[in-house]
């Protein structure tokens, strides 16, 4: 039998998973836009002014940097996009979560700050 010494722990922990992902999709559409409009700056400097072959190089290396960076943004975007949607279509269900999360941090506070109150006289006599 698995242990699980704090449900709300284990519940809190999921549903912070959800908005992370949820944020890490929204922060990875901006960045990869940007760097499709780097990339667009770079690609059209190059088309439109005359470079030197220094600015060639830089350019090269800073478009490399930039690819680089839209291809990971993607990556996450593609991977969170998955869970967005079903975090799209099942809102109920992380509403009755976050319900369930107060009710079990409710639960086990009550467990935590429990205390008895004998009801017959059987401990004193055994005092």
């Amino acid at each position: 039998m698995i242990e699980i010494v704090n449900c709300s722990t284990e519940l809190n922990a999921f549903l912070s998973f959800l908005r992370t992902c949820e944020e890490s999709n929204r922060l990875a559409i901006l960045t990869e836009n940007d760097m499709d409009r780097q990339t667009q700056d770079i690609l059209h400097n190059i088309e439109l002014n005359e470079n030197s072959q220094y600015d060639y190089i830089c350019q090269g290396f800073t478009l490399r940097d930039i690819r680089r960076k839209r291809r990971n943004a993607k990556d996450i975007k593609e991977a969170t996009a998955l869970i967005c949607s079903w975090m799209k279509e099942n809102r109920k269900v992380i509403s009755d979560l976050e319900r369930l999360l107060g009710d079990v941090r409710k639960q086990e506070k009550q467990a935590q700050n429990r205390s008895y109150t004998n009801r017959t006289g059987v401990m004193k006599k055994l005092k």
